[in-house]
C-alpha cells in the first residue's frame, strides 16, 4: 500500500492518474469506487476532469486497505467506513508504519550483507591478515612475555 511520505509532499489536488499510481489501482477502479462510495467526491473542471483532494485520497487509501488488504467486499467496506472509520484509519496507519519499518530493516540487512561480502573476498583470497581480527588462544600460550603466540584468524 503506497503512501506519501510527509505532509510537505502532499499537494492540494491530484489527477486520477496520480491517485491511481499512489494507491496502486487502475483508473477504472477509482471511477467505480467513486460511484460506490459517496465519501469520494472529487471536484471536476469545466471539461469534467477529476481533481481529488487530500481527503478523497485518504478515503481511497482506506477503501483500498479494506478491500485489498483486509479482503472485505465493497458492502463490507462501506459499512466499516460508516461505523468505524477512525478505527480502520488507525489500523491502516499502524500497518503502513510497520511495513515502512520492515522495508527499512530489510535495507539495513542487505547493506550489512554487502559489507560482509566485501570483507570476505580479501580474506578468502589470502591477500592480507588483519591483526585486529586475530585472537590468541589461551591454551596455546606458554609464557606471557613470549612474543610468538599462535593466533587464530576470526574472519
Amino acid at each position: 500500500m503506497p503512501q506519501i511520505n510527509s505532509d510537505k509532499e502532499r499537494k492540494q489536488f491530484y489527477s486520477i492518474s496520480e491517485v491511481a499510481r499512489i494507491v496502486g489501482v487502475n483508473e477504472t477502479a477509482l471511477r467505480f469506487w467513486e460511484k460506490e462510495f459517496k465519501e469520494i467526491n472529487p471536484r471536476r473542471s469545466g471539461r469534467g476532469i477529476r481533481f481529488y483532494s487530500n481527503d478523497d485520497l485518504d478515503t481511497i487509501k482506506l477503501i483500498h486497505y479494506l478491500v485489498k488488504d483486509k479482503g472485505l467486499t465493497l458492502e463490507g467496506a462501506r459499512k466499516r467506513l460508516k461505523e468505524n472509520r477512525g478505527k480502520e484509519a488507525s489500523a491502516m496507519d499502524v500497518l503502513q508504519r510497520l511495513q515502512d519499518i520492515r522495508r527499512e530493516l530489510l535495507a539495513i540487512r542487505n547493506n550489512i550483507e554487502l559489507i560482509e561480502a566485501r570483507e570476505e573476498v580479501p580474506a578468502k583470497a589470502g591477500k592480507r591478515r588483519d591483526p585486529e581480527k586475530e585472537a590468541i588462544l589461551p591454551s596455546d600460550t606458554k609464557k606471557e612475555d613470549d612474543a610468538s603466540h599462535p593466533t587464530l584468524t576470526l574472519f
